[in-house]
């Protein structure tokens, strides 16, 4: 053959099949990978959410069942038979803090308290997500107010902080009004049944979920309540915390895989690779080339595709040397027909045949004269 036939060229921008699959890996994956860590985010946050909850009535449990009922009554009894301060007169918006309730020094408080502040460190003190026994966790006691709707305070955690706070014994509260502007019976209900608010709820101390009990004497009458409360912003703390921290898991996972699928493309399309520069050079007509398999103790569609390519080439080879001998035979038949042609012309031609008539008429002549 004279000339080989060049394959066309595209015009379109080469795109390795590499980094095709390392693109399509990363499409599909991303998505992958938020679905899955938002599943995670939720599901971990109300993984904690539960704990939290649980650890709250666990604390209340705890709580209820080993408090001094008897000095629960008497300490009241007391403080309000001997301190005009307990009960006060009822409070208005003006009227300072410190004129609604007081620490008094009465040894049935001080046990009582203590006994509140046990619990809430046995309780709450190994909690896997913090340590909510400083700031996040309150708990305090209370009895019916004498108007409807209102509680008199009898002890707080509160009184254990740096700068004390939450109730005052005998202090008299009435719980802020709903966002549809009812006033709230949460704690109120709480001195009849257990009462629990899972739903952050905000008054004038924070935002909260709290849970309610009543304590009952040995006839099983209320003659209080307890209340365990959590600071809602805690659990916002720890889901904030597991979004960092699952986060980062999730970068670093993504990135090593990433890496090992650029890697693991790359190796899965390097006999490709291969297999696509002997085609070209076999394209070029140079059919001597090494058809070496990828190794490994197993076949897969690569030394299948090895196979079948080599032995297509082989075939091609042969079809190309019987190709060209048939080609030199038709080149050969080409010239004698041309050959042919020509001395054909010649011979029919009016020059030929007049010359042909004259060397006739010179022999005739000739052979007259002898």
């Amino acid at each position: 053959m004279s000339e080989q036939t060049q394959p066309t060229k595209s015009s379109s921008r080469f795109f390795s099949l590499r980094l095709k699959i390392w693109i399509g890996f990363t499409l599909i994956f991303i998505p992958i990978f938020i679905g899955s860590y938002a599943w995670f985010y939720n599901y971990t946050r109300d993984r904690v959410f539960q704990t939290i909850t649980d650890d709250l009535s666990q604390t209340l449990h705890g709580a209820l069942a080993g408090i001094d009922r008897e000095g629960f009554v008497q300490l009241y009894a007391e403080e309000s038979a001997n301190n005009p301060m307990c009960p006060p007169e009822k409070p208005t918006a003006d009227t300072p803090p410190e004129q609604n309730g007081y620490y008094p020094d009465n040894p049935l408080y001080l046990e009582h308290v203590n006994w509140l502040r046990a619990v809430q460190f046995t309780q709450l003190k190994e909690d896997p997500f913090g340590d909510p026994t400083k700031e996040n966790t309150r708990l305090y006691t209370y009895i019916k107010g004498p108007d409807e709707g209102e509680v008199i305070a009898i002890g707080s955690t509160g009184y254990f902080r740096e700068t004390r706070g939450g109730f005052r014994f005998c202090q008299r509260y009435t719980p802020a009004l709903n966002e549809d502007g009812t006033p709230s019976t949460r704690i109120y209900d709480g001195l009849q049944q257990r009462v629990d608010s899972w739903v952050p709820y905000q008054d004038r101390f924070g935002t909260w979920i709290t849970s309610y009990a009543p304590i009952l004497d040995e006839k099983g009458q209320p003659i209080g309540a307890i209340g365990v409360d959590i600071q809602a912003s805690y659990v916002d703390e720890v889901a904030a915390e597991i979004l960092q921290q699952g986060m980062i898991a999730f970068a670093v996972t993504f990135a090593i895989i990433f890496v090992l699928v650029y890697w693991l493309a790359g190796f899965l399309t390097r006999p490709i690779i291969g297999l696509a520069g002997v085609a070209k050079k076999i394209g070029e007509g140079d059919y001597e080339q090494e058809l070496s398999k990828h190794g490994g103790n197993y076949q897969d569609e690569i030394d299948t595709l090895t196979d079948v390519f080599k032995v297509m080439v082989d075939k091609v080879a042969q079809r190309e040397q019987s190709l060209r001998a048939r080609v030199h035979q038709l080149e050969i038949m080409i010239d004698k027909s041309k050959l042919t042609k020509q001395v054909t012309e010649i011979v029919e031609s009016e020059f030929f045949q007049d010359l042909q008539s004259k060397v006739k008429d010179m022999r005739n002549r000739f052979t007259k004269e002898d």
